[in-house]
């Protein structure tokens, strides 16, 4: 499964792969990339989740590169820096060895309060089956690695994907297989007074998730399913604590028509309202951005907000998260699509009149093929991960509006 997963990766970053230099857009935007993967030391595939620090540094994982074994590198943790006038450095916080502590870090890092670094690894740990793990920065320089938790199949569950904090500081996830219905759980790890951690699994899934949690403030937890839900198009669920015990129901099951299907990327929530992109669907059939809303009584509303193809300009077949800005304005981006089928970013707000989808960048086939936009900063630029680079294995770029 491992050579499989690699090939798959590495060969759609080669295909997507495009010269990467400063560019314009025929909209006025500019793009610059701010660091290249080579897939060697430095790292190979970066996951499209990125989070900032409080001094403006990036940090994000690839599944590739890193420590060369028989089989590759097996992945890394990375920090950008910037240098001023443009220029940013990249370093390797942790290089993953690809036994016991893992590898494929396909879902980003998060930090805790007091800038300790969490993250998952699809594969690898104690069982083969996936692991949480901790970067803490160390006294003397560089970071320390632990593995909090080594996933071991059957009821615990297989290959986590990302994590998310509650207010109290314990860790929500899902697994993509295993459980009583072999398609994932969801899991809590809590830390133990002393040190260490435990984990809890929540529940089975009864359909295999396909994108991040979200949590709410009374800590109800939300996901979605790619390809589950009552028509087996995909679906957005709620996981919310009972008195017997934690509860998975769904809240909208997707068609397969105009309403969308196969949401890949999760839902964010905001305002109490639930938002999110499908990789197909829609008046084209090539994927939507829709909005789920609560209704006293009856449950959740779905309404597609916007059907992508629907101008030729459009990106196309979205599988990333949004990113928002606000209550009112969300971002995105795909590798497909676009005036010359490169992608693009698109801007979607709601204003007096509703809402209003605007393509911002057109890659134009210059530069790299965005595949989402990942944060977004105190000026309004927007920062993501790409599918190309200089050497074909993956590019982090800004979009200086």
């Amino acid at each position: 499964m491992r050579s499989t997963h690699l090939q798959t990766f590495l060969t759609a970053f080669v295909v997507l792969a495009l010269a990467l230099f400063p560019s314009s857009s025929a909209l006025g935007q500019t793009t610059s990339m701010l660091y290249s993967f080579t897939g060697g030391s430095d790292g190979g595939g970066p996951s499209r989740p990125l989070v900032f620090d409080s001094a403006g540094n990036l940090y994000g994982t690839a599944f590739a590169g890193g420590i060369a074994t028989s089989q590759g590198g097996n992945g890394v943790v990375f920090e950008l820096s910037p240098l001023g006038e443009g220029q940013w450095t990249e370093t390797v916080l942790y290089s993953f060895a690809g036994g016991s502590d893992g590898y494929w870090a396909s879902s980003g890092v998060i930090f805790d309060a007091v800038g300790n670094l969490y993250g998952t690894t699809e594969y690898g740990g104690a069982n083969g089956d996936g692991t949480v793990y901790e970067l803490s920065p160390a006294s003397g320089g560089g970071w320390t690695h632990t593995v909090l938790y080594s996933f071991a199949g059957g009821h615990d569950g297989a290959f986590p994907g990302s994590v998310i904090f509650d207010s109290a500081g314990n860790l929500y996830g899902t697994t993509q297989a295993d459980g009583a219905y072999k398609r994932g759980t969801a899991f809590e790890l809590s830390p133990v007074t002393g040190g260490g951690w435990t984990e809890t699994v929540l529940l089975s899934l009864p359909d295999t998730p396909s994108g991040p949690l979200v949590i709410d403030q009374n800590g109800t937890l939300y996901g979605t399913t790619q390809a589950g839900g009552s028509a087996s198009q995909g679906s957005v669920y709620r996981l919310r604590q009972t008195s017997g015990g934690w509860r998975f129901n769904t809240l909208y099951s997707f068609l397969g028509g105009t309403d969308g299907s196969n949401p890949e990327g999760g839902v964010i929530l905001v305002a109490a309202h639930l938002y999110g992109v499908t990789m197909q669907g829609g008046s084209v059939g090539t994927g939507t951005f829709y909005e789920l809303t609560p209704v006293a009584g009856v449950g959740w509303s779905e309404t597609q907000v916007y059907s992508f193809g629907s101008r030729k300009a459009d990106p196309i077949y979205p599988t990333a998260t949004v990113t928002t800005q606000g209550e009112r304005t969300f971002w995105g981006a795909s590798a497909a699509g676009g005036t010359s089928g490169c992608g693009g970013i698109f801007k979607l707000s709601l204003g007096s009149s509703g809402w209003q989808e605007r393509n911002v960048y057109d890659s134009n086939c210059v530069g790299s093929g965005p595949l989402g936009v990942a944060a977004v900063d105190s000026a309004g630029d927007l920062f993501g991960v790409g599918a190309g680079g200089i050497y074909g294995a993956g590019d982090i770029y800004e979009l200086v509006r």
